[in-house]
């Protein structure tokens, strides 16, 4: 991956934040990057998991049911609570589009990263949860 695409993704992944190019570089080295087909279900909502992924190029569908209730695009991360909790996933997720994400396991999580990244890396994912959970709040009040 490119300087010009890992300071790409530093701007648009949240997860990222807060890292250098060079952190970001070798968590790609040791991450998965895989494409996903329209339609296809990445995982249902029940099963074990222990992958997060980011969303590089396309959009997925957080599904309850038959109806998307959530859309996630380029930057978005999802499978985090699996990942953190070891419960199972919360939702099913299914491509909306031709979709290509960047996937990482607990154990290259555990392995690779210095305290410093891993810390850094949680600290972002209890901020996107924290954004979500005032996101649903605020629907569920009807202030949205």
């Amino acid at each position: 991956m490119s300087a010009i695409q890992i300071d790409d993704l530093l701007r648009r992944v949240e997860l990222f934040r807060g890292l250098s190019r060079e952190e970001v570089t070798k968590i790609f080295s040791h991450g998965l990057t895989t494409r996903v087909p329209k339609g296809d279900i990445l995982f249902q909502k029940g099963a074990t998991g222990n992958q997060m992924y980011v969303v590089l190029l396309g959009k997925v569908g957080v599904v309850e049911g038959k109806k998307v209730i959530a859309t996630l695009a380029t930057g978005d991360m999802f499978g985090e609570m699996a990942l953190v909790t070891n419960e199972p996933r919360s939702a099913t997720i299914v491509a909306l589009e031709d979709t290509q994400l960047f996937v990482l396991s607990e154990s290259t999580f555990e392995r690779l990263m210095t305290k410093r990244v891993a810390i850094r890396l949680l600290l972002n994912i209890v901020k996107t949860l924290s954004h979500r959970i005032k996101d649903a709040n605020l629907k569920m009040t009807g202030q949205v």
